[in-house]
Formats: C-alpha cells, sequence, structure tokens
C-alpha cells in the first residue's frame, strides 16, 4: 500500500458515491461526514451488505452463516437479540480465579496468558460478540497494565466486571462472591466499581491513598480520560477528588474501606461542598453535562466512526441523560439508528488487530493450532490484550495501520490461507478448504468467484478495473472456473490478493 497516495486523496463532493480509494483515503487521513440521518430507526429489512455492517461493527467481523440468518430481519430484532445474553454461554471462570494471589512471577505471568488466551478464544467462538466487544471497550478506557498490576486474579476479576457489569457496589468490594452483576449495565455504576476496583486500586496507587497524604492518579485519570475529558475541570477539582478517594485497601481477593485512612472532612468539588466520598465524587461528575458528551464521544468513535459531528454528539448526549446512563437502550438506540447505517460509514474505520487476526479467522470459519501464538500476533500489530500502551489506552483508529503493522498484517491473512508456519505467525488449525469455500456461495466462473469474494470480505463495492486485474492476476484470465484442475491454487491465490488489498483494511 502506497500510504502516501492515500493521503493525497480528498473526499469527493457527493460523499455517498465515494469510491473505493476515497474511503481509504478518508479512514487514513479521517475528514467530517456530512451525514443528514439521526437517530430515527433504520426498518429497512437487512440485506446480505447491511447485515454485514452491522456484524463488523458489533463484532469482530462474521462467517456466512451468520450473515445468512440475519438477512432480512430488522436492525432492531438482531440488535436486541445481541443484547440478550444467556448466562450459560459465557466462558468459565479459571481454577486459579478465586485462589489467593500468589507473589510468584511465573505463576502469574502464566495465568495472565491463560486469561488473554481465554478472552481471545471466545472473541474468536463465543456466541456473545457485542458484549465482548463492550468488555474491549471498558478494558481500553478504564485501561490497567497487567505489567503493574502483576496478579493474575485482579486481572481476571476487573476482565469480568467489564463483561457482568456490577448493579451496585456494596462495602466491602468482593468480586468473586458478588451476584449482583447484569450484561450491558449502568455506566456510573460501573464507575463506582472502578473506584474500589482491586487492579485499578495498584495501578494508579489508590492502594495507598490516605487521608493527610491522597494520591492524585486516580482522580486526574478518572477526571481526564475516564468521565469528563481536558478543560471540564479544575487542578482543584483534582485536589479535592483525590481526598474523596482516600481510604480504599486492597486485602487478599477484596478491596475494603478503611475509615481511619479515609479524609473525612468537607471537600469542595465541581462546586458542590460536603463531606465527599468516593460516590458522592461519580454521582457529581455524571450529573455535569460534559460526562454525557464525553461518552458519546466514546462510544461514536468505537462504534461509528472517528470524527463525530456535533448533532448527532449531541442527540447520543442527551440518550446517555435520559436513560440514566443505563447502557442497553443506549447501544440499542445507536446500533438501529438510520445514522449508523449510512452508506458513508460502510468502510469508514481501519480494522483493529483484533478485527484483523479474530476477524479473518472468522470470515474463514477457522480456529488456530495454538491461541497463546494468535494472542501474541495481536502484540506484533501493537494491541497486546491486558497490556494497552498506557493508561489512556489504544489510541486505534487511523494509527493501527503504518510500515511495520502493514506487512505483518499481510503476512498473517497469508499465513490463514496457506498454513504457512512463520515465526510467530497464527497459524489455523487447518487449512481452509478453499474450493468448498468458494462453491458454498454458489458461484462458478472467475467473474463470480471474484465479484462473491469481494462482496464478502471487502466493506464496499469494488471498480470494474480492480475485479478484472483481480480475475487475471489469480485466475489468469475469463476461462477459468471453480471445477478447473488447478481452481485451489487459483482461490488461494485470489483470497491473498484480496486480503493484501488496502480495502480489506477497511470495515
Amino acid at each position: 500500500m502506497n500510504r502516501r497516495s492515500f493521503l493525497k486523496l480528498r473526499p469527493t463532493e457527493e460523499p455517498r458515491q465515494l469510491t473505493s480509494a476515497e474511503r481509504l483515503a478518508n479512514a487514513l487521513n479521517p475528514q467530517p461526514l456530512q451525514i443528514t440521518a439521526g437517530l430515527e430507526e433504520y426498518t429497512t429489512p437487512l440485506t446480505a451488505r447491511t447485515a454485514e455492517h452491522l456484524l463488523r461493527r458489533t463484532g469482530f467481523q462474521y462467517n456466512r452463516a451468520e450473515v445468512q440468518k440475519i438477512i432480512g430481519k430488522t436492525a432492531a430484532e438482531v440488535v436486541d437479540a445481541m443484547l440478550t445474553i444467556t448466562p450459560s454461554t459465557l466462558p468459565s471462570e479459571p481454577t486459579w480465579a478465586k485462589s489467593m494471589p500468589s507473589n510468584n512471577l511465573q505463576l502469574n505471568y502464566s495465568q495472565n496468558d491463560e486469561l488473554r488466551s481465554l478472552w481471545f478464544t471466545q472473541m474468536l467462538n463465543g456466541t456473545n460478540p457485542l458484549l465482548e466487544k463492550m468488555t474491549f471497550f471498558w478494558h481500553n478506557l478504564f485501561a490497567n497494565e497487567e505489567k503493574k498490576v502483576y496478579y493474575s486474579q485482579y486481572m481476571y476479576w476487573q476482565n469480568d466486571a467489564f463483561r457482568r457489569n456490577p448493579t451496585k457496589v456494596v462495602f466491602p468490594y468482593q468480586p468473586t462472591q458478588d451476584t449482583n452483576r447484569t450484561f450491558f449495565g449502568n455506566i456510573r455504576t460501573l464507575t463506582k466499581a472502578m473506584v474500589r476496583d482491586m487492579a485499578m486500586l495498584i495501578y494508579l496507587d489508590g492502594n495507598q491513598s490516605m487521608s493527610g497524604n491522597p494520591n492524585e492518579n486516580f482522580a486526574r485519570e478518572i477526571l481526564e480520560l475516564f468521565t469528563l475529558g481536558i478543560g471540564n475541570y479544575t487542578e482543584q477539582d483534582i485536589v479535592e477528588a483525590a481526598r474523596a478517594f482516600t481510604g480504599w485497601r486492597v486485602e487478599g481477593l477484596s478491596s475494603n474501606f478503611k475509615g481511619l485512612n479515609f479524609d473525612a472532612t468537607s471537600k469542595t468539588f465541581m462546586g458542590k461542598t460536603g463531606f465527599f466520598g468516593a460516590d458522592n465524587i461519580v454521582d457529581i461528575i455524571f450529573e455535569s453535562p460534559a460526562c454525557a458528551t464525553f461518552f458519546a464521544k466514546r462510544f461514536y468513535t468505537f462504534f461509528v466512526y472517528e470524527l463525530p459531528g456535533n448533532e448527532i454528539l449531541t442527540q447520543l448526549a442527551g440518550e446517555l441523560t435520559a436513560s440514566n446512563y443505563e447502557l442497553k437502550p443506549f447501544l440499542k438506540k445507536l446500533l438501529t439508528s438510520s445514522h449508523f447505517f449510512d452508506d458513508q460509514l460502510f468502510g469508514a474505520v481501519i480494522k483493529s488487530p483484533l478485527d484483523t487476526i479474530i476477524g479473518t479467522a472468522r470470515l474463514l470459519d477457522l480456529k488456530f493450532k495454538d491461541t497463546l501464538i494468535a494472542v501474541r500476533a495481536l502484540g506484533a500489530l501493537s494491541l497486546e490484550l491486558l497490556n494497552p500502551p498506557d493508561v489512556s489506552g489504544w489510541k486505534g483508529y487511523h494509527q493501527w495501520i503504518n510500515t511495520s503493522t502493514l506487512p505483518m498484517r499481510q503476512k498473517f491473512t497469508d499465513g490463514m490461507i496457506d498454513g504457512s508456519s512463520l515465526v510467530n505467525t497464527p497459524v489455523p488449525e487447518t487449512k481452509i478448504d478453499a474450493i468448498t469455500f468458494v462453491k458454498s456461495f454458489g458461484v462458478s466462473s472467475a467473474a463470480e468467484v471474484v465479484t462473491a469474494m469481494a462482496g464478502y470480505f471487502l466493506a464496499f463495492e469494488l471498480s470494474a478495473e480492480q475485479k478484472t486485474a483481480l480475475v487475471n492476476d489469480a485466475f489468469g484470465g475469463y476461462d477459468w472456473t471453480v471445477d478447473a484442475p488447478n481452481a485451489k491454487a487459483g482461490i488461494e491465490r485470489l483470497l491473498k490478493a484480496l486480503m493484501r488489498m488496502p480495502e480489506f483494511q477497511l470495515m
């Protein structure tokens, strides 16, 4: 991919008629989109194209059966099903999850690797892709690094809280015994849980914060990175909040509130004065209009596009406030909206490493021989699960692609087609049966195969010239058919070529 040439391109005057090259340019160098549709419900029955768009954005790509299953349904029907979770479909907790944390370095290293592999497997094979995508959303927002937290039990129970959101927070905070959980729960309540989360207390040094010597790390990050954003609080607000967050201590598999370590004196925070504790501070934060705007923008950029317009941002912030920060109705409103299905948004964002590794395997319906090697491949693409680069998480979006990560992406997808066993390459358990795979689409000729495969693997239509080039490069011309003696080699060439196209990096 000649990245410089893409960056020279500019959006067309008619945004609903973007070519693939122009979509590439916008993804690499994001431009505001002129989308007039709002949050009114998209009621048109799903086609293959709109079904694929919904599945791309709400999970980690799709397989053919998943697409076929929802064609003809409404977005509301599909999203309702996504938001309805059967607890028995969740992964079992690791055998060590309720064991007392150990200072054994090798043991924690091994158990954190096991947690990464379990989560990766759930994203790849699980029946709840939207739930796992939200789990990653929270992991990236409330970013903690396993390298500092160290203890695998604390990383596991934080990850579990992102998946099974607490419905209330109690003293002491004991996630191993907490049955007050739900899926797609309340954002404010989850934020309160993070105040006393064991991993968070260690990561941002709340575990040592006490009256007379408050640590400001968590107070600063909850305001700047977790809820409000720069410009919506003062330095004095950080000082006052830090005093309110004192008193929490990690003890075994729980965190306890120690009154003797808590600053019980009066505090003035964001214009309000009182004898505030941690939960009072969170409540005041969530009363600020800036908080609703902050979360509206985070959800929009995660599910829709990197640059939200002011009008849609205002609408989304209003939905969050109206729902009292309940996530389930908010997600349904966003993911079933006419805005979400606007044509300009198809192929408008760059795939994350999760979409590249897990998503490609799902597109091909493949499993991996060694899950941990596949997990390591994510790290090679700048996304190491449980280890974001810092407290601000992964920047993502157009920053996922650079001169180092693009060749790695292409090496990994090549390996998924031909089973090549290069160093640190996620090798599929079994090679794809190329002929059976293509025949399942009901196509035979070279032109039909190229059209079907491009339609399935890419988020938007290729030009006639691009399709002709693929026919010639993969099959040597239009005389080829799927029953030709060399059909398998030709199909593998085509799939590799498609996955090496810049268009394949978009979703």
